[in-house]
């Protein structure tokens, strides 16, 4: 009862995300592939305890609103170095206003703008999709598969705002010199996401920084290798790939107990680039990784020496 309890999880995260890339591939629309879906599969579903802190009446609308805004963006007759911070703020608001820590909304919000995406289908496909996710999770605690989420409302301070102030600058700058030279997987969504979630002060993914690049690297080779071995070459559906590279990556999340969401974003994000880009691919997400890694790091002890003065100019009793 015990394995059925930990695989039935497993199994139906794999089935939403291979279900999204099949329906993208019957219905001739790769738009309906949002990869920051299989990262909220395994939050939601296959980690035994929810990474975020976020209720399922708070996650879906800062999901949609974060979709809708980029989507948005995505029309403005800017460049892509004003458009990509500007969707990191609205994308930060939106996660703040809900008084949540759901951070996927980011990838929502920035990928459109990245890929310059401008039609509907796509935020019709993060709703469905998170839908699912949702109900999924519901009948699962209902039936008594998965522990309840408690979600506890987000504390607006000055210390939250000057942390998400200190990210998107800090991300924006990063973002710069890729958006010039067009090389965007630099700066794949989900690596922003991960570059929040590491540089928040309780973060403890700094403490397993080895398995958190590990984990994004098979998450991109694996992506790469399923859908140009079984895509590309052997002609096999799209779906099938997307299900081999995401069974691979929730395979791995579950062997070492680190539920990173961001790598499963990271796997199903080849299944929507240009044949051309594939084999590129993991080099630029290896480089993206460690520089939002070192940013990540600079950021958190940055952090450290300040409440550590905060704390020694602390008045006595």
């Amino acid at each position: 009862m015990q394995t059925f309890r930990k695989a039935l999880p497993v199994a139906l995260s794999l089935i939403l995300a291979a279900g999204m890339v099949a329906a993208a591939e019957l219905l001739h629309n790769k738009e309906i592939i949002f990869p920051e879906i299989t990262a909220v599969a395994i939050g939601a579903l296959t980690a035994p305890k929810q990474p975020w802190n976020v209720s399922r009446l708070r996650l879906l609308p800062t999901m949609t609103a974060a979709a809708v805004i980029g989507v948005g963006l995505a029309f403005l007759p800017l460049p892509a170095v004003v458009k990509i911070p500007l969707a990191m703020i609205c994308a930060a608001a939106c996660v703040t206003v809900s008084e949540t820590e759901f951070l996927p909304a980011i990838s929502a919000c920035v990928l459109p703008v990245l890929l310059e995406t401008k039609t509907p289908v796509y935020i019709g496909s993060v709703v469905v999709m998170t839908s699912l996710i949702l109900i999924t999770q519901l009948v699962l605690e209902k039936a008594g598969l998965r522990e309840k989420n408690v979600y506890v409302p987000v504390k607006l301070d000055r210390q939250l705002f000057m942390l998400r102030a200190k990210q998107i600058a800090a991300a924006s700058m990063i973002c710069i010199l890729p958006l010039l030279t067009k090389e965007i997987f630099f700066i794949a969504p989900p690596l922003i996401v991960a570059f929040f979630e590491m540089s928040k002060p309780e973060s403890k993914l700094l403490g397993r920084l080895p398995h958190v690049f590990a984990l994004i690297m098979l998450a991109a080779v694996s992506g790469v290798l399923s859908r140009f071995v079984l895509t590309e070459k052997l002609e096999l559906p799209l779906a099938v790939s997307a299900a081999v590279s995401c069974a691979v990556i929730l395979a791995a999340v579950c062997r070492i107990k680190l539920y990173f969401p961001p790598c499963g974003a990271i796997a199903t994000l080849p299944f929507i680039i240009p044949e051309g880009a594939l084999f590129s691919f993991p080099f630029e997400i290896a480089a993206g990784t460690l520089v939002f890694i070192a940013a990540a790091f600079a950021l958190s002890k940055e952090q450290r020496i300040v409440l550590r003065v905060k704390k020694l100019l602390r008045p006595q009793n």
